[in-house]
């Protein structure tokens, strides 16, 4: 049994490290929240001063920041819901005995450790182009013109590659733990006269439901900082089409050189974050005690 002087001595050989990592986090957190009461243009240096809320209001009353609040909400439930409801299907087809069952399962993951920029760069420029793109060659060999998916529907065209990305990460969760599901209950409903949507209603769904609200809440967290995918293909555009959170942050601070800002901006979408992750920790938690 430890003893007081040895829990304290553990204790002390630990405070270095816990100091050091709280340092890591609050630092930069610290820095920002300054740089957000200051007005602070990298273009006018020695020009610094206390504006108190200010930024704060230019930032909630920024033309764009409604636009891209909502984008970020639309790009975060899109790809949500594509990732989990196509998750639950790949899972359940990966379920089933196939032929070269150890491959396919590797190459459906495999998207998943494409980094974003490259992703992004090959939907762009070799499925997505409407001269030279595999879509668009589909589409003349239909009779069909050519559709220029990042002009006409940039955020759904980013939706769509993000989903792809995130879909082998849902289908790795969901079809692990579909199996742990019970086959003899299975067989058991089956032999009853339970015909598969039943069985999959009744019985696959609820065993999904905790590894489904693990994929969202990781998911969320990720998504509310989706910035390679817009960088490389619209660039936030047309107008504030494809603009989301992040990238309006990216753009007052590293285009604009405004520092104060988008340290601003920047502290709203981590309170935004926060705000999400608790309602998400809330629902895992009642998931868990059912």
């Amino acid at each position: 049994m430890a003893t007081q002087a040895s829990r304290m001595a553990g204790r002390l050989m630990l405070s270095p490290a816990v100091l050091l990592l709280f340092l890591w986090m609050i630092v930069p957190l610290g820095m920002t929240i300054y740089f957000s009461f200051l007005r602070f243009n990298l273009l006018m240096p020695g020009m610094e001063e206390f504006t108190g809320f200010e930024n704060y209001s230019y930032f909630f009353t920024d033309p764009a920041f409604w636009p891209a609040l909502v984008n970020t909400l639309v790009l975060v439930l899109g790809v949500l819901a594509i990732t989990v409801i196509g998750g639950v299907a790949l899972a359940v087809l990966l379920d089933q005995p196939m032929w070269g069952q150890g491959m396919v399962r590797i190459l459906v993951i495999a998207p998943f450790f494409v980094m974003p920029s490259v992703s992004a760069l090959v939907w762009k420029n070799m499925l997505m182009n409407p001269v030279n793109g595999l879509f668009a060659a589909l589409a003349r060999g239909l009779g069909l013109p050519p559709i220029d998916f990042f002009a006409t529907a940039p955020l759904a065209s980013i939706t769509a590659i993000v989903a792809w990305q995130w879909l082998p990460f849902a289908t790795l969760i969901l079809f692990t733990a579909l199996q742990s599901l019970d086959r003899e209950q299975m067989e058991a409903a089956e032999m009853d006269g339970a015909g598969p949507v039943w069985r999959f209603i009744h019985l696959t769904l609820p065993h999904l439901m905790r590894a489904m609200t693990v994929v969202v809440l990781i998911q969320t967290i990720f998504l509310l900082s989706v910035f390679a995918e817009i960088l490389v293909t619209t660039n936030g555009g047309p107008g504030t089409a494809s603009t989301t959170l992040t990238f309006l942050v990216y753009m007052q601070s590293m285009l604009q050189f405004d520092v104060g800002l988008g340290s601003a901006g920047g502290i709203v979408a981590v309170l935004l974050a926060n705000i999400v992750a608790i309602f998400l920790m809330r629902m895992i938690g009642k998931n868990l005690e059912a």
